[in-house]
């Protein structure tokens, strides 16, 4: 096999370990390796009885997700039906739904909890447009398929991106009917095992008290209020609760904190827009609902903070987005393990809800790994040798070559050259006149030294040592040229033998381009094939 076969071959297996990781396995990672059900691993679930499936009977499980979000018209400006807007909404979609049937759904959780933001412009759809963000959303989370119908209860809180805030929702109340038409009341509480969950409306609890809007949600947080609390309470709001500037989130906040920013109507001067209730209404609602935990959304960013109550220090956690598209490189989703029997006289109400968070792909650094192996793909088919490595094995090869000569070489002159300093020459004239040298041992043997005397002028004469030196060395090295040059520059080869240099460039793209066609010939039906598996219902 040739040295850019070989090179394609490894490319091409190289590419396909990556389509394998970052179209399938890095989803199953959360399930496989980071991610578990807190009660698992928590002290307090230590005495629990073991089922056959191996997790605490004691406990329901409750997978909790934040701002899905999903994009349409209003989100990037786009127009409707543009090939750049499906484009962006189907890649966006396809994550959240392989998030949630290859990281959330092997968990098995027995209840799904939506905190908001199922749309992005929501409330500025048409009917028909609506309708078709609702289709999509129930696709991506298999709302219509019956294993979840069946063996999954799914609860809903609205957003602002649902709904919208006060003022608009008291200029355009069909979006609220709209809402609650498929999502049911915007202000409800419901049980999960022994732990109560009560969902409000947080767009309305800043609006005028006066109006409509706001007085339902605090009606119903008042009448929640009046009953008497047999279980541990969770609080679930969109929009966060009050927290001072500048906040420290917890180690997983991966985006600059965001302040307090609340604007209202110029006309009735209710609520335009707000990051947080504000600190009056969040001490009302800790106040007279009592919980043990908070949940909220709207942030698009994980933050854990602690509120001080009348009841006691109370935890906060505000989840990320579960979408890659809303600003967060780092999407994320909740376990939580609410208690299914109730808590003994010596457990703090604390242990009743457990919760852990968990991350989902980074996506975003998945692609940009594709555009950098697309271009080292690209770079590497265009510079490889025509013959491999073997140039570069040549090329040391016969370098050692010649260092090893020019050792030999300087250790045979050196000896000749000593072994002529330790004799001296004497001329002896035979008797019919001729002369005679003859070679005796020096008394005292001339010991070199490196001090370099002064250079007469005057002929050169070299001596047979050096010329027998020199000779050896201009083979070495005219040896090692000519190998070189025969694989390196084409124009000191023969002359039916060079190519021009348009030829040889030609030559090289042609190759690389048959090369790319071999890598995407096996890897492109492969990444087409995972698209279209997870996009398909199942």
């Amino acid at each position: 096999m040739k040295g850019h076969e070989k090179l394609t071959l490894l490319l091409c297996l190289i590419w396909t370990a990556t389509i394998l990781y970052g179209e399938m396995f890095s989803f199953y990672m959360p399930f496989l390796f980071s991610c578990s059900w807190p009660h698992l691993s928590s002290s307090s679930s230590s005495d629990s009885t073991m089922n056959g499936k191996g997790y605490a009977a004691d406990y329901v499980k409750v997978a909790v997700i934040a701002d899905p979000q999903i994009m349409d018209k209003t989100s990037l400006r786009l127009p409707s039906k543009s090939l750049a807007l499906e484009f962006v909404q189907f890649y966006t979609d396809l994550f959240m739904r392989r998030a949630f049937f290859s990281s959330i759904l092997p968990f098995k959780p027995e209840v799904i909890l939506f905190l908001g933001d199922y749309f992005d412009g929501g409330p500025y759809l048409s009917d028909d447009e609506w309708q078709e963000s609702l289709s999509r959303l129930k696709h991506m989370f298999g709302l219509n398929t019956e294993e979840i119908h069946s063996t999954v209860k799914v609860y809903h809180l609205p957003g602002n991106h649902d709904i919208g805030y006060a003022t608009l929702q008291s200029h355009k109340p069909e979006v609220v009917r709209r809402y609650e038409k498929e999502f049911g009341s915007r202000n409800y509480q419901f049980m999960v095992g022994k732990v109560e969950f009560v969902a409000i409306d947080a767009q309305t609890v800043d609006a005028n008290q006066e109006g409509s809007v706001a007085s339902a949600t605090w009606n119903f947080v008042s009448n929640v209020s009046s009953d008497r609390q047999l279980h541990p309470r969770v609080l679930l709001s969109h929009i966060p609760l009050y927290r001072r500037d500048w906040t420290d989130c917890g180690p997983h906040r991966g985006s600059p904190i965001i302040n307090q920013r609340i604007r209202h109507n110029i006309y009735d001067k209710e609520v335009s827009y707000q990051n947080y209730i504000t600190e009056e209404s969040s001490n009302q609602l800790l106040n007279l609902i009592r919980p043990v935990i908070v949940l909220s959304g709207h942030d698009h960013d994980q933050c854990t903070v602690t509120h001080e109550s009348k009841g006691g220090p109370v935890t906060e956690h505000t989840l990320g987005t579960i979408s890659w598209q809303q600003g967060n490189l780092y999407p994320s989703f909740m376990l939580l393990s609410a208690r299914k029997t109730p808590l003994s006289d010596t457990s703090l109400p604390e242990e009743a809800v457990l919760t852990r968070l968990c991350f989902l792909p980074m996506q975003t650094h998945i692609y940009i790994w594709y555009i950098v192996l697309f271009v080292l793909t690209i770079l590497s088919l265009l510079l490889w040798p025509t013959s491999g490595l073997s140039f570069c094995h040549h090329q040391f090869d016969d370098m050692v070559e010649c260092v090893r000569k020019l050792i030999n070489i300087y250790r045979d002159g050196t000896k000749e050259k000593n072994e002529d300093e330790n004799y001296e020459y004497e001329m002896i004239w035979g008797a019919d006149g001729s002369m005679h040298l003859v070679k005796k041992v020096l008394a005292q043997p001339v010991t070199r030294t490196n001090n370099i005397g002064p250079v007469e002028r005057g002929n050169a004469v070299m001596r047979a040592t050096a010329k027998k030196s020199v000779n050896q060395l201009t083979e070495v090295c005219l040896s090692m040229e000519t190998n070189a040059d025969s694989e390196v520059d084409p124009k000191k080869l023969p002359p039916r033998a060079s190519k021009s240099k348009a030829k040889m460039v030609i030559q090289r793209f042609v190759r690389t381009f048959r090369m790319l066609i071999l890598i995407a010939a096996v890897n492109v039906p492969l990444y087409m094939m995972f698209l279209f598996k997870d996009w398909i219902d199942k």
